[in-house]
């Protein structure tokens, strides 16, 4: 009891130290003097073509920090020129398209419900094609698939273990440590202790029409969060991925970029997480 007693407050203690970290980062990031101004460089802009095109893949999955994409064009409209020159290269570009406040409200309509998380996200959702009928976690895309509308995101058939099994490429643009959607899934799959899962009831609206059906969901456990947050530790996984040969990273123009194999990830996470399930969240 007393080891399970110390291991509880150093795992408080650790997600602590991890919120106050992210916190005082943001206040720093958003300082007017330390705040990163990007302005167009010609030489990123061929560095980031570079890039893009000696991706292995016609599918591609993203993460994106809109603001550093001004570092690659003149033009003022970043997301457009990101949109064209991704579709130039690939046939079909995803997007996360995450909707926690439907907690609340209980009630998702996917051709209404804006993406709460990323400029790129919102701007994205009037441009996709598709977007699945996961009320919290939907997914959008651009570009023909055979992705169905009633797969479920994180289930064990949905649709990012098909991108997983299809070997979706990731791209990370103006992000300082590998970020990928696809780390829910392998939490899902092992059941982490610092998540509860279980399923609740939602009213999906489509072209008017209301339909009530239970989705799987997951929360923080009150045992490992402070005040609702878990943070996965990107500085230990972004380490540990650096060994191996699974991403593969650059500065253009100051700006980082990643891509990865969504396949390797997921294999590479899974065995870690099946060693240790508080791998994502140990500081």
């Amino acid at each position: 009891m007393p080891d399970m007693m110390a291991g509880f407050f150093i795992r408080k203690i650790s997600v602590f130290s991890t919120v106050v970290y992210f916190y005082l980062r943001r206040l720093v990031r958003q300082h007017p003097r330390l705040r990163k101004k990007w302005t167009y460089n010609q030489e990123a802009g061929a560095g980031f073509e570079r890039f893009i095109n000696a991706v292995p893949s016609d599918n591609l999955f993203v993460h994106v920090s809109l603001s550093a994409v001004k570092r690659f064009t003149p033009e003022k409209d970043t997301y457009e020129w990101l949109r064209i020159a991704l579709q130039d290269r690939f046939s079909l570009i995803v997007s996360q398209a995450f909707t926690p406040g439907v907690r609340k409200t209980k009630v998702f309509d996917p051709a209404m419900e804006l993406p709460a998380y990323g400029a790129f996200a919102r701007r994205f959702f009037h441009d996709s094609h598709f977007r699945n009928h996961d009320p919290c976690y939907s997914v959008m895309a651009l570009g023909s698939h055979a992705f169905q509308q009633n797969d479920l995101s994180f289930s064990p058939g949905g649709i990012f273990r098909q991108m997983a099994d299809q070997d979706f490429y990731c791209l990370n643009i103006g992000l300082d440590y590998v970020t990928c959607s696809l780390i829910h899934l392998v939490e899902y799959e092992q059941q982490v202790p610092y998540l509860r899962f279980f399923e609740d009831e939602y009213v999906i609206r489509t072209n008017g029409r209301d339909a009530l059906v239970r989705y799987p969901i997951h929360t923080n456990h009150p045992a490992y969060s402070v005040k609702g947050f878990v943070w996965w530790n990107k500085i230990r996984l972004m380490r540990d991925l650096e060994k191996t040969d699974i991403v593969r990273s650059c500065l253009s123009g100051g700006v980082p970029l990643h891509v990865f194999s969504m396949r390797e990830l997921h294999h590479f996470v899974t065995e870690k997480v099946k060693a240790d399930p508080f791998y994502l969240i140990k500081w």
